[in-house]
């Protein structure tokens, strides 16, 4: 490996270009993601549905026993009533809110497998536009048959979930090591600006929209998607050699710093070793750091609103604004943290592992303590709780300093297959973390949400102790290239003659 290496400046280069562009596509595919969450609300037709199931006097008992119940009655009464067309049950638009992470668990390995082999752009470009497609039909599905939807979103899962572990896998050839935290953050930060902006977006679209309103949500999200990806495919490459926009010396310094990495893909593609990854201490470190890291989020992304309406008896028009504060907190924190991490690095105050172990303490640590105390607070307490929610979940954000650029940290040549499987063991939590909500908060109280907080506090504080405990900051030896491994021999052998020779 080149002894020096000269860095050049990260305003205006390629590998920026790749972040921004990046970045914007996070934000289409949140988009793409949850926008059904909040379509759902002025599809159906939710007094139709009561009638059916007998839920109204289910929803008159819950709001007696809610801790804001006079609030909540009193601002139910100024809401819009959206009368839906679709008549689905409760359960079949349960189905529909789940069947995204049923598809996407079953793609994360074989995405990364795919990036590895055919590219990350491709892989990339395809799957959102896939998913593009699928939105823009949504309306027509949703009209014939609620299996229709169904099957729509669980194939749209199954495009997304080959995605992230794609962008890992460019990242693990166009991320110079003392810039990977700040390079990946700002790529996935678009994905809470994505989260954020759908909720009014499709608000207004719902209300004031073509095509009957909802229909709407979705022709315009997928139509965005799909200029994306003319813009993905016109300003990306694969890798800093193919790309026609890198000056030499970007390209130089890239190469220099990934010189092992790239030198060992250029001569022939190495097989996962499998076997080796799934004994290794460390990875699984890291895949249960993962997990508590998604475990928080799903609760949250999902559950939020929930908690809002049940305890504190806010009002839906309040919630979309509300519950975006916290993840605009996120998306700060995500670059704020990013930016610190490699200044850490940069100027030898902490070594890689010690880095990514402060940044989960700090992001998960704090997520925990922050919810726990929410789950405190009652009617009356409105702000103390958008401030406790805010700081938990925005300081969350500084976690993709640590678990999630950790893969590209201990296996850069396999992060996109090593992140495939991690993500598919924590879409366990996205599928089990909302109906465990569900299960233990029937009247909504506030005693039952505390319990809530305090099993997610509990997971949160596990997956960071492991994390910090086993977790590896250096390549780990399965994912050495041979030309590493020489090196290292070599190095070992003078390191002995040298100590041998001396008195």
């Amino acid at each position: 490996m080149t002894a020096e290496v000269q860095a050049t400046a990260l305003l205006g280069s390629a590998r920026l270009n790749l972040a921004l562009v990046g970045f914007l596509g996070c934000v289409v595919i949140y988009a793409l993601r949850t926008d059904v969450s909040v379509a759902i609300v002025c599809m159906v037709n939710s007094t139709a549905v009561d009638m059916i199931t007998g839920a109204g006097d289910i929803n008159v008992t819950k709001k007696a026993t809610a801790t804001c119940s006079v609030q909540s009655e009193t601002k139910s009464t100024e809401k819009d009533t959206v009368m839906g067309e679709l008549v689905w049950k409760k359960d079949e638009q349960g189905y529909v809110l789940s069947a995204f992470f049923w598809g996407y668990i079953c793609s994360q390995i074989i995405g990364g497998y795919l990036a590895g082999r055919y590219g990350g752009r491709l892989v990339i470009g395809i799957t959102v536009l896939g998913s593009a497609i699928l939105t823009l039909i949504s309306p027509l599905a949703a009209t014939t048959s609620v299996f229709a939807f169904i099957v729509a979103r669980a194939l749209m899962g199954f495009m997304q979930g080959a995605i992230f572990p794609a962008f890992h896998t460019m990242w693990s050839v166009w991320a110079p090591p003392l810039e990977r935290s700040l390079l990946t953050g700002l790529t996935y930060a678009g994905a809470q600006i994505g989260n954020t902006a759908v909720m009014p977006l499709s608000g207004l679209l719902c209300k004031y929209g073509f095509a009957g309103g909802w229909p709407s949500i979705f022709y315009v999200i997928g139509t965005v998607a799909v200029l994306w990806c003319l813009l993905w495919f016109f300003f990306v490459s694969d890798r800093p050699s193919q790309s026609k926009r890198i000056s030499k010396k970007e390209l130089n310094y890239i190469e220099n710093s990934l010189a092992d990495i790239l030198a060992s893909d250029s001569k022939k593609k190495r097989a996962v070793p499998w076997l080796a990854i799934f004994k290794s201490v460390p990875v699984w470190a890291l895949f249960c750091g993962h997990f508590a890291g998604d475990w928080g989020a799903y609760i949250m992304a999902t559950s939020l609103p929930l908690f809002m309406n049940d305890v504190l008896g806010l009002d839906f028009a309040s919630l979309g604004f509300l519950t975006a504060i916290p993840y605009i907190a996120y998306f700060v924190f995500i670059n704020l943290g990013g930016f610190i991490a490699d200044k850490l690095q940069n100027a030898n105050i902490l070594s890689t592992i010690s880095t990514r172990r402060l940044a989960m303490i700090v992001a998960l640590g704090s997520q925990a303590i922050f919810l726990i105390a929410s789950g405190h607070c009652g009617c009356g307490q409105e702000t103390l709780v958008i401030i406790f929610l805010t700081l938990g979940i925005g300081l969350s954000g500084v976690q993709y300093a640590g678990f999630v650029v950790n893969y590209l940290d201990i296996a850069p040549t396999f992060a996109g297959p090593l992140l495939g499987i991690g993500n598919t063991i924590t879409c366990i939590a996205g599928i089990i973390g909302p109906l465990m909500v569900g299960k233990l908060t029937p009247t909504g109280s506030q005693q039952e949400w505390q319990l809530v907080f305090w099993i997610t506090g509990g997971v949160l504080l596990a997956g960071t102790t492991i994390f910090c405990l086993f977790a590896k900051g250096e390549v780990q030896p399965w994912a050495l290239s041979d030309i590493d491994k020489e090196e290292n021999c070599e190095l070992e052998k003078k390191t002995l003659n040298s100590s041998e020779s001396s008195p």
